[in-house]
């Protein structure tokens, strides 16, 4: 959803060179943008499902959050647009349903598969509250970073 945000804002996507990025990533909040917010801690794990990412943020936005593999994992344009590139709202269910279609449609291997929900295994709890609290701080106009 993060792409499509960014594209119709102004800035550009495209594929990830070093290929998928699949199950629980941990995100970093950018310091400067979290001093003012103590509850929110300075990451987060989130799971990841997707092969594309933002190259060139639009005009006026600003990067949130990165990760070892994505350099844009969230960004916020103005006060009234916030995008995510990983998905807080799946569950391990929704994960790995997907990576089970991904390797029937022989887009994954099995491997790769595999290795995404070992990621989910060996995270710490998703820290679904957190999500929450950023997400509803944000809606209401007191995450403005």
């Amino acid at each position: 959803m993060d792409k499509i945000l960014v594209r119709a804002i102004g800035g550009k996507t495209g594929r990830v060179d070093s290929g998928w990025d699949l199950g629980v990533t941990t995100i970093n909040f950018e310091p400067s943008k979290l001093m003012a917010f103590p509850c929110i801690p300075s990451s987060l794990p989130v799971i990841e499902c997707h092969r594309d990412e933002v190259i060139e943020m639009p005009e006026g936005a600003e990067v949130m959050a990165r990760s070892s593999k994505t350099r844009v994992e969230m960004f916020r344009y103005r006060s009234h647009i916030m995008g995510i590139q990983g998905h807080p709202e799946y569950t391990k269910d929704i994960l790995f349903n997907i990576l089970d279609r991904l390797c029937q449609r022989n887009l994954i291997q099995e491997s790769q598969a595999v290795k995404a929900k070992n990621t989910y295994a060996e995270a710490s709890e998703l820290e679904r509250e957190a999500w929450k609290r950023l997400c509803r701080s944000f809606l209401k106009g007191h995450l403005l970073f």
